[in-house]
C-alpha cells in the first residue's frame, strides 16, 4: 500500500513539475502586444505650413492638420544627449503622399531659417522597411514630443526626427522639403563625362528587351534603359579603357570588362513592363543585365549613381 502511495505521489509531482514548465513556457511565449494608437496631443494644434517643391507631380502647401491627419507613427530617440517619444509622420510614407517623381533622389529638408540637411530617398526607404540599419529607428516629421504638441522653443512647430544620424540631421523649424531629381555620373576614362537624370534620358534612345530575372524568384519580364555601350560612346570612352565600375548609393560595386558590358547587353535600366522602376526593385535607375549568363540578382546592381571607366 505504501508502495502504490509513493508511486502516485511521484506521478503527481511529475505532473505538477510539467504544468509549471508548461506555464513558464506560455508566459514567455505570449505574443507582443501592440501599443495603442497613436494619440494627437490636447490644445490647440499650432499654426504651420509645409511646401513641398522640386521633383514633384504638383508642388504644395500642407497645413498643419492634414499633416496630422496623415498615418501617425512614433519613434523614441536620444538626440542630443536627451531620449524622448516623438509622434509625427513615417517620412518615406509622407514622401509618397507628396506624389514625388519617380526619379526622386536627394531630399533637402529646409528650416524656415534656410538652414537645411539632406538625405536620399533610399536612406529614407531604408529607415521604413529596414529599420536595423538605423538602429531600429524610422525617420519622422515629428510634430509632438512626449506627448505634447513641439513648440518653436522646442524645436517645432515641425522638426525631422532622424535617430542614428549626427545632430545637422535634426532639423527644427521644417518649412519646407525640396525633392530633385536622382543623377548617375559616367567618369573615369571618358573623354566627355556625363551626368545622367530624367530631364535628359531621351537624348540617349532607350532599349527594351524580354528576359528572364533570377533574384529570389525567377521572373520574365520588359526591361528598358539605355544600353551602357550606347552611353559609353556619347561620353566617347577612351581607346584604352578597359573596364567598367558600376556602383549604388550604399557602396555596393560590381565590376565589368567592356566585353562583358557589350556580351550581357547591359543597360542603365528604369522601367520594368513599362512601369518606372520602383524603389523596392532597385529604382529609380538599376543595372539590366537581360541575358542567361548574367540574369542573377548581384549582376543587376540596384541604385546606380556612377559609372566609372577605367
Amino acid at each position: 500500500m505504501k508502495t502504490k502511495t509513493k508511486i502516485l505521489a511521484a506521478i503527481l509531482a511529475v505532473v505538477v513539475v510539467a504544468a509549471a514548465g508548461a506555464a513558464a513556457f506560455t508566459l514567455v511565449s505570449t505574443p507582443y502586444s501592440p501599443q495603442p494608437p497613436n494619440v494627437l496631443p490636447q490644445g490647440d494644434q499650432p499654426q504651420a505650413q509645409l511646401q513641398v517643391t522640386g521633383s514633384v507631380l504638383q508642388e504644395e502647401t500642407y497645413s498643419f492638420r492634414q499633416l496630422t491627419e496623415m498615418p501617425l507613427t512614433n519613434v523614441t530617440a536620444t538626440i542630443n544627449g536627451e531620449n524622448a517619444t516623438y509622434l509625427g509622420v513615417d517620412f518615406f510614407n509622407f514622401c509618397n503622399q507628396t506624389g514625388m517623381n519617380w526619379d526622386a533622389g536627394p531630399i533637402d529638408i529646409i528650416s524656415a531659417d534656410g538652414s537645411k540637411a539632406t538625405l536620399n530617398i533610399h536612406q529614407a526607404y531604408n529607415s521604413t522597411f529596414y529599420p536595423y540599419y538605423y538602429n531600429n529607428n524610422v525617420i519622422v516629421l515629428a510634430f509632438a514630443k512626449n506627448g505634447e504638441w513641439l513648440t518653436n522653443t522646442t524645436g517645432g512647430p515641425l522638426k525631422l526626427v532622424a535617430p542614428y544620424f549626427s545632430g545637422e540631421y535634426q532639423v527644427q523649424d521644417v518649412a519646407e522639403i525640396h525633392f530633385k531629381p536622382w543623377m548617375i555620373t559616367i567618369t573615369g576614362k571618358v573623354a566627355n563625362p556625363l551626368t545622367l537624370n530624367s530631364a535628359n534620358l531621351s537624348s540617349i534612345p532607350s532599349r527594351t528587351v524580354y528576359a528572364e530575372f533570377a533574384p529570389s524568384e525567377k521572373r520574365w519580364s520588359n526591361w528598358t534603359g539605355l544600353p551602357i555601350v550606347d552611353v559609353l560612346q556619347a561620353a566617347n570612352v577612351s581607346e584604352i579603357a578597359e573596364k567598367v565600375k558600376v556602383t549604388a548609393v550604399d557602396g555596393y560595386v560590381q565590376n565589368f570588362t567592356l566585353q562583358q558590358i557589350r556580351d550581357g547587353q547591359m543597360m542603365i535600366g528604369f522601367q520594368e513592363n513599362g512601369s518606372p522602376l520602383p524603389h523596392s526593385e532597385g529604382g529609380p535607375y538599376r543595372l539590366f543585365a537581360p541575358t542567361d549568363k548574367y540574369k542573377w540578382a548581384q549582376f543587376w546592381v540596384k541604385y546606380i549613381v556612377n559609372i566609372e571607366v577605367l
